[in-house]
């Protein structure tokens, strides 16, 4: 009788080792196959828009879940859902603080509503096309989507909303370091280092940043605001040279300076009026360095071009 037990039992196992090697796990579905919206379980999708040109795309990704390849085209429909980005400013921020706002109408436009993930494919693309220069360095800007239908399969039940944040970006915007020196155009013993991060942010066109003068840059939440006073626009050129201008209020008398597509680097020199005086500036731009080699790099430029020519 034991005989036949373990004979029997041997036997299942042996069935079903043959089963389980037959049916590979890749050749069936683990888990339900869902449509969702690529980075929506975040809730913030960032993009950004190039001033550079007059229209720039915005991408959002539509993929169907699973662990085998789509054997059928699924068609999904999104709807623009604004309600999303005032539910979002009432439960996220402070109502002191800056507002997010839904585009307005005619800077943006949909093709379609409908993206079609074809067989074999493992996401589609839904694009919005947005006119940059129509928007303002200093707002904050959202689009919100949700899926609405889809052709096959059920969207997903959770994170079915994907808020995009828009930034207005340029070839010449990001994060840089100031490395001069602010000297009193009438006793130059006067004089103030200059080494500061500087976040330069695009403004107006593809070649113009805006940049701080030596004060802390304004975040959200500041008691002091030193935009009007204390910010001026940096211009380039084609030859690469620039032309400084005031943004609002700061006193900038004249300045001007170089591009250098290379090192990703200005020189930078300026003169402005304040308290009854005339400041002069004078120093190196340059943008973010990624390590320390990269930096030590940029110093020995910086150290050759010490007696560049304003």
């Amino acid at each position: 009788m034991k005989k036949l037990l373990s004979f029997s039992l041997a036997a299942l196992v042996g069935i079903m080792l043959t089963n389980c090697a037959d049916e590979a796990p890749m050749d069936t579905d683990l888990y339900p196959q869902t449509v969702y919206i690529v980075g929506a379980h975040s809730r913030i999708i960032d993009a950004n828009l190039d001033l550079s040109y007059d229209v720039d795309t915005v991408n959002l990704s539509l993929t169907v879940s699973g662990n085998r390849p789509l054997d059928r085209d699924v068609t999904v429909t999104l709807a623009e859902c604004p309600e999303a980005i005032e539910n979002y400013n009432q439960r996220e921020v402070s109502a002191q603080a800056r507002q997010y706002r839904h585009l307005a109408e005619g800077v943006y436009t949909i093709p379609s509503n409908d993206v079609t993930v074809k067989a074999g494919q493992i996401y589609k693309t839904f694009p919005i096309y947005v006119k940059p220069a129509e928007l303002k360095c200093d707002s904050l800007y959202m689009l919100g989507f949700r899926i609405t239908n889809t052709s096959a399969y059920e969207a997903t039940k959770i994170d079915t909303i994907a808020l995009v944040n828009l930034h207005l970006v340029n070839k010449y915007s990001g994060q840089y370091y100031m490395n001069g020196v602010i000297k009193n155009v009438d006793n130059p013993d006067d004089s103030l280092v200059y080494v500061m991060p500087r976040q330069l942010v695009a403004t107006d066109d593809g070649k113009t940043v805006r940049m701080f003068h030596y004060n802390n840059e304004w975040q959200e939440g500041a008691n002091n605001d030193y935009r009007p006073t204390h910010t001026f626009k940096i211009s380039i050129h084609s030859d690469n040279t620039l032309t400084l201008t005031s943004w609002d209020k700061f006193d900038l008398i004249k300045g001007g300076g170089k591009y250098y597509p290379e090192q990703k680097a200005f020189t930078i020199w300026y003169e402005y009026r304040e308290n009854e005086r005339t400041w002069h500036t004078r120093g190196f731009l340059y943008k973010e360095r990624k390590n320390n080699t990269e930096q030590h790099a940029i110093n020995d430029w910086m150290e050759e071009m010490v007696n560049w020519e304003e």
